[in-house]
């Protein structure tokens, strides 16, 4: 028997052992400043695109312009 089968056999959804109701809950926020945030905001900024997705080619552009070295 496969791993795979092995975790669909002990699931919840097939009678199995299942203590997830158990755990404590986990309090959790998204991260707020991160370097991809702050870089993607810089890119959005240069282009003029505030409210709109940036192309991939619109983003290769930015990038390689960007790049140092």
């Amino acid at each position: 028997m496969n791993s795979w089968q092995l975790i669909f056999l002990q699931s919840k959804v097939n009678n199995g052992a299942y203590y997830g109701d158990q755990l404590p809950p986990q309090i959790w926020d998204w991260p707020e400043e991160t370097w991809f945030q702050k870089r993607l905001s810089d890119l959005r900024r240069s282009t003029g695109k505030l409210d709109e997705a940036l192309t991939d080619e619109e983003l290769q552009q930015v990038t390689c312009e960007g790049d140092v070295g």
